[in-house]
Order: structure tokens, then C-alpha cells, then sequence
């Protein structure tokens, strides 16, 4: 995990002439780096100019707080998958229902290739 700019449990046990121990001041400058640093921000493109495959999805958390976390466009399907891109654009390559097929490229294109089962 990556640690914010600013440690408080570092500035709190740093000792400070005529002003060790607690009660401590935090200040107002510490807070707004360590949230500047937590804020993500999710472009819509990418830096090319193209779709991103990633959303931020605000919603509420414990104890009533908002939260925000990061997730994946398109959404994954309810089974399994392959993430691809095709014509330039981000899409998931359903595995056949049945049979035993294999992921190639046909005529430059990815898709899933029958073989026979031995």
C-alpha cells in the first residue's frame, strides 16, 4: 500500500521542544495533502484519446460515509470470459457453451476456435 505524504503517527511521536506529547495540532496544510493524495480521478479517455476501461461507482459506506472504488467497464460477465480488444474497443470474449475451442486469431481477428477433443 502506498503511504500518504503525510504520517501522523511520525509527527506525533517526533519530539518537539516545549511542545511534546499530546494533545497534538494537526494541521490544516498535513490534511489537505494526505486527502489530496487519496482523491482518485479516473479520466474518461486515456491519455491516446481512448475509451477507459475503468469507472469510479460513488456510493455509501459504514457508517453512513461516502465512499468511492474503482470498477471495470464493461462489466465481467456471470461466466467465464476473456477481456479483448476488438476494432479498437474493449469487449469480453464469451467461452463457448460447449465443446473444447481454443482463443486464436482468424484472419487478424481474435476468436474462439473449435478443436477436436482426442
Amino acid at each position: 500500500m502506498t503511504q500518504p505524504p503525510i504520517s501522523f503517527s511520525e509527527k506525533a511521536s517526533a519530539s518537539k521542544s516545549g511542545a511534546g506529547g499530546y494533545p497534538i495540532q494537526i494541521s490544516a496544510k498535513d490534511l489537505d495533502a494526505n486527502f489530496t493524495f487519496a482523491t482518485l480521478e479516473v479520466s474518461d479517455t486515456s491519455p491516446q484519446g481512448d475509451a477507459q476501461p475503468f469507472a469510479v461507482d460513488e456510493f455509501t459506506g459504514p457508517g453512513g460515509h461516502a465512499q468511492r472504488r474503482l470498477i471495470f467497464q464493461p462489466a465481467a460477465p456471470s461466466k467465464d470470459a476473456v477481456f479483448a480488444v476488438l476494432g479498437g474497443a474493449l469487449t469480453w470474449l464469451q467461452v463457448p457453451d460447449s465443446g473444447t475451442h481454443v482463443l486464436g486469431a482468424v484472419d487478424g481477428a481474435l476468436a474462439w476456435i473449435a478443436t477436436e477433443e482426442c
